[in-house]
């Protein structure tokens, strides 16, 4: 890109005679550069920088670049009483120099600065950019005005391209909910009624359930140049075909609507409508129940009888010492009472059981026996009971207790509680993890490959007598062939063993995801164990978390 050189000083500008000093500058319109004369003297002069520098300022030279060779060559002159002609000065009209990506996508600028001669405008840099065929949206007004403010730049981003908004699939929008959450919007100063927090939702036949949306089209977009960049459509999605209880409306493809009234569980791209049924109470009127859905009870499941649900089971009242049993989710807000009883070993017996195959929320559980195949969430305590989920069990409900006091709990992968055990030293297990080998397991295993192996011995010692040529017993070929295959029987059951073995091996030393955090007061006497480590603790500890490290159970 070309430029234009600033017009030079005319007339007494053109050549200045200095009247303070024996230099006398003259600006060369050639060389776009000031020549400094100095004049022969009888006795050295002193010249420095700051005065060759206020000469050149007064001369209307200031802004020019200077020469420091000249500047100095000069000054040494000087001090030698010797005349001279040096170039102490230029002038430089910026310069540009443009780098446009080879996508097309931006367009980057270093601007040299401006000697006395030819600024940066904003006009100057638009001009730039559209002779390169540059369109206006794509410049950035705010680099440029940089640019200009500075006089220079390095490298710097003026103009960047549009980059397309490709479509978005179809979205699917859920009409409804499955439940309200137990826990939510509540905080430690609210005074939660347990009865109010939760609303069971049931949809009747014909309801949407579920709307999808078409996919987008997306939006062009452009290279610094204007050259269009095409934008990919989304892709259009189907409904879930696992959606029981629900069909597409007939009316309008892009909805589901529900087949039958029931229970909805939202799943991926689909709501499944699971048929509920509704109880007062589960007790001597209604006898015990076992019902292929869900199941809600607005009151208590009293002693002695038992609730059973394929679907989702929520209990408004309390389970007292019955057996509740759901073979998916599980929400009792009124909690969990058993009762103490003990065997002829003192064993505690639990006659409040409750399982599910999902996940199981409670408000508390007391004398209770409690599996879940997923999470364990209790809002506010756990005394004396046998609690196990093959997820997570947390108990961190703000503004409760939030603790486990006695019993054994085990989770599969993390368990979180605010405290841990009592201070009347109440024996507690928390254990997270897997348990790799039993060692009651690991010695049958040792045993019994032992006892294989004997066999093994002595029925290649009767084959061996046998098929001795000396042997002079007569050879029962059907007891042969039942010798051989009862060893091959053994030997079958040693690969087997040694393959159980090896597995055991190998998940001792696999590494542990498994974690119990313990947000408050760990008290005496409880174990805490991760896998198949354990470690007892017997002081009062403040929170901290505990993992496996090889075969120990650490703090952190």
């Amino acid at each position: 890109m070309s430029t234009r050189s600033a017009e030079p000083p005319t007339g007494d500008g053109a050549v200045n005679q200095s009247t303070v000093s024996a230099v006398s500058l003259t600006f060369d319109s050639g060389s776009q550069s000031v020549l400094a004369v100095l004049a022969s003297s009888s006795a050295p002069l002193k010249l420095d920088l700051p005065a060759l520098q206020a000469l050149l300022n007064e001369q209307g030279y200031g802004e020019f670049q200077i020469s420091d060779s000249g500047m100095q060559a000069l000054i040494k002159k000087a001090s030698q009483s010797e005349e001279c002609s040096v170039t102490i000065a230029y002038r430089r009209d910026a310069e540009l120099k443009w780098a446009v990506q080879p996508d097309k996508m931006a367009v980057y600028l270093t601007a040299m600065p401006a000697y006395g001669g030819k600024k940066i405008t904003r006009d100057w840099l638009l001009e730039a950019l559209h002779a390169q065929g540059v369109v206006q949206k794509c410049i950035d007004d705010a680099a440029l005005e940089g640019v200009v403010k500075a006089g220079q730049s390095k490298r710097l981003c003026v103009a960047r391209g549009i980059e397309p908004e490709h479509g978005a699939d179809s979205q699917f929008v859920s009409l409804v909910e499955e439940y309200k959450n137990l826990f939510r919007d509540y905080s430690a100063k609210d005074k939660v009624d347990f009865h109010q927090l939760h609303d069971f939702v049931v949809v009747e036949k014909g309801d949407v359930l579920m709307r999808r949306s078409p996919p987008a089209v997306g939006v062009p977009g452009v290279n610094v140049v204007g050259e269009t960049l095409p934008a990919e459509p989304g892709s259009s999605v189907d409904f879930n075909p696992d959606v029981d209880g629900a069909v597409i409306d007939p009316d309008n493809p892009d909805q589901l609507i529900a087949a039958v009234k029931g229970h909805p569980i939202l799943i991926e791209n689909g709501v499944f409508v699971d048929p509920t049924l509704r109880l007062d109470a589960v007790d001597i009127q209604s006898g015990d129940i076992d019902f292929d859905g869900s199941v809600e009870v607005k009151g208590d499941v009293s002693s002695g009888f038992s609730l059973k649900a394929s679907g989702n089971i929520y209990i408004h009242g309390m389970v007292e010492k019955a057996t509740v049993r759901a073979g998916r989710d599980l929400t009792i807000v009124g909690g969990i009472a058993g009762e103490e009883q003990r065997d002829q070993n003192q064993k505690l017996i639990y006659k409040a059981c409750v399982l599910a195959g999902g996940d199981i929320k409670a408000k508390f559980a007391n004398l209770a026996y409690l599996h879940a195949s997923g999470n364990i969430i209790i809002a506010d305590f756990v005394l004396q009971s046998d609690i196990s989920a093959r997820g997570n069990i947390y108990l961190t409900h703000p503004g409760s207790k939030s603790c486990i006091i006695g019993g054994k709990t085990r989770a599969r992968h993390e368990i979180v509680v605010n405290s841990l055990g009592s201070d009347a030293n109440v024996p507690t297990v928390i254990r997270a993890g897997k348990i790799t080998a039993k060692p009651k397991l690991e010695e049958e295993l040792r045993q019994e490959y032992k006892h294989c192996m004997e066999n093994c011995e002595k029925l290649e010692q009767v084959l061996k007598v046998s098929e001795n040529p000396t042997h002079k017993a007569p050879t029962n070929k059907d007891m042969i062939r039942k010798i051989k295959a009862t060893l091959q029987s053994y030997e079958q059951k040693i690969l087997r063993i040694k393959s159980i073995q090896a597995r055991l091996n190998e998940r001792k030393h696999a590494k542990s995801d498994a974690i119990v955090t313990v947000k408050g007061t760990i008290h005496p006497n409880v174990f805490i164990g991760i896998d198949s480590a354990g470690l007892h603790n017997h002081d009062s500890k403040t929170g901290c978390s505990f993992v496996r490290e090889e075969h120990e159970v650490i703090s952190r």
